[in-house]
């Protein structure tokens, strides 16, 4: 099918991640849908994912002790009804995997379930060891395709389309050409805004785009100030860092310091299970307290342990001369995961009609203030679906023929590419060393400040793709800084160095954006947005 035949659709989804696939392949029935995707089919995060999907699929557990988990890792914070629909759902939607053909690992005939920090019990389907994400994405891909889910690759989606409040459509970069595609619902399935940081585990590509055009289109941002940071990730001495899953701690590796001391045990009683945010801050702790590295130590699972268990990871390390059967990881933490992001009802959608958002780009509630680990695929299972049958129910409508289906070409910017590519850099580090895990005023109106001198370069539209991204990230990266500098107090993966302890008054509160109503000389354009408690 020509692109040309897909700019008027009834279903569109913007990414390509499990959240968007499962929510497309829920609504093929439905109509016709189409999915953009900012770069090939498998750039995203989910590919990468390592450790698994938790539900509650064993005689002993339950959706109950699922939830207590959800809900005591994400510090007693959230909504304690959207955890309860997660866990409920989540044996629903393993099953459907499992009636799709898709195999989850098992021993002895039986799902082989793993278990990971904050899991009270073992809850964690796997798929190839350590290769769930890429195995989900392959397998989800090839069901999309089946159903005549139409792929639009490299496609940068811009802009919504609004009429008179609705969204009707987006407009995306593609080539040296901007298109518009209408459709009658509109899924923002884009991920989080890892990218914002130096370090980070996120692919290149995710740059916060679905919360900055949602935010420009009048939908709500909430709990932007918490963001997890992932304890063990290893930074090879080229190239990207590499997640090291927490299933490795989960079946036994033990984190230790230079001098081979295991020290996790005196920081939390669960040790190395414990929190991400608690086992991240520990880690950091030891760097400083010894000047040196902390290591992953695995050697006592054994060779072909390791081989059969985490193929990936094994494999990984090998390029860089560790075998970890054998060998110390060192680890680091690095920007893991967007705990806020665009808020939603139960069924994805957001305050702009027509417009809906699933997996890690929407808040649910279902994380609280940190998330609890391998519930991330679950989200976008549990709630892709949702959003599916709200999305089918609404209506068809007329093309409106005012919108136009191709534009001419992009013209050249008048912007200096280097100067502009130079400021995501300084933006990252600026995020990293005063916005990242651990802040305090001082830091924090440090990047207030640096950040203000760049605003005006998030104030223009851009028709080149990296432009474009740096702007949404600079966007994002300000709101995110006055969410944690409003919240004075340290709650799950937000953590103040200058106020350590949790506040009850602020614990009830949210902290929102949303871009107000402009004036007829569109000066809200410039404003500088504020968080507000709720």
């Amino acid at each position: 099918m020509r692109l040309e035949d897909c700019l008027n659709t009834d279903y569109l989804i913007i990414g390509s991640g499990i959240a968007g696939l499962y929510t497309a392949i829920c609504l093929a029935a439905s109509g016709r849908v189409a999915v953009l995707s900012k770069q090939d089919l498998v750039a995203g995060n989910t590919w990468f994912a390592q450790g698994g999907i938790a539900a509650a699929f064993s005689a002993e557990d339950s959706p109950k002790l699922h939830l207590e988990d959800t809900w005591k890792a994400g510090a007693c914070f959230g909504d304690r009804i959207s955890v309860g629909v997660l866990v409920e759902e989540a044996p629903f939607r393993i099953q459907d995997l499992l009636d799709m053909g898709i195999n989850f690992d098992r021993r002895n005939g039986a799902l082989d379930l793993g278990q990971e920090g904050a899991h009270s019990r073992k809850r964690i389907l796997h798929i190839g060891g350590d290769a769930t994400g890429k195995e989900l994405v392959e397998a989800l891909l090839l069901r999309a395709k089946s159903k005549g889910v139409f792929f639009i690759e490299d496609a940068f989606a811009s802009d919504l389309i609004l009429d008179q409040g609705r969204c009707r459509g987006v407009k995306f970069i593609k080539g040296k050409r901007v298109f518009s595609i209408q459709a009658r619902a509109v899924i923002l399935a884009t991920g989080g805004c890892g990218q914002i940081f130096q370090c980070t585990t996120n692919a290149p590509a995710v740059t916060g785009d679905g919360l900055a055009i949602a935010f420009q289109a009048g939908a709500v941002l909430k709990d932007l100030e918490f963001f997890q940071f992932h304890p063990t990730v290893f930074f090879p001495p080229q190239g990207s860092p590499f997640l090291i899953s927490e299933a490795v701690r989960g079946e036994g590796a033990r984190l230790v310091n230079r001098q081979g001391e295991y020290f996790m045990e005196l920081v939390h009683p669960r040790g190395e299970l414990g929190p991400r945010d608690v086992v991240a801050r520990a880690i950091l702790a030891e760097q400083k307290r010894t000047g040196a590295q902390v290591y992953l130590d695995m050697r006592h699972l054994g060779l072909s342990f390791a081989r059969e268990r985490f193929p990936t990871i094994y494999s990984r390390c090998l390029e860089w001369g560790l075998d970890i059967s054998r060998n110390l990881i060192p680890v680091s933490p690095a920007a893991h995961y967007l705990i806020g992001g665009i808020e939603v009802d139960l069924n994805g959608r957001t305050g702009v009609e027509n417009l809906f958002a699933v997996g890690e780009t929407a808040s649910t509630g279902v994380h609280g203030s940190n998330r609890l680990a391998s519930n991330s695929l679950l989200e976008g299972l549990v709630f892709g679906r949702r959003v599916a049958m709200a999305a089918a129910g609404i209506q068809p409508e007329e093309r409106d023929h005012r919108l136009p289906g191709q534009s001419l070409a992009i013209g050249h910017s008048s912007v200096d590419k280097a100067t502009f590519h130079a400021l995501r850099e300084t933006l990252q580090k600026l995020m990293w060393k005063h916005a990242g895990l651990i802040r305090d005023a001082s830091g924090l109106e440090t990047a207030r400040e640096q950040i203000l001198k760049w605003w005006p370069a998030a104030n223009h539209a851009y028709f080149d793709v990296e432009f474009a991204e740096t702007s949404n990230m600079l966007l994002i990266a300000a709101m995110m800084v006055e969410a944690a500098f409003a919240r004075q107090e340290s709650r799950g993966c937000h953590y103040r160095q200058d106020y350590p302890d949790p506040d009850l008054e602020l614990g009830h509160g949210h902290l929102v954006f949303q871009k107000p109503v402009q004036s007829p000389d569109n000066s809200a354009a410039a404003e500088y947005p504020r968080a507000v408690f709720r």
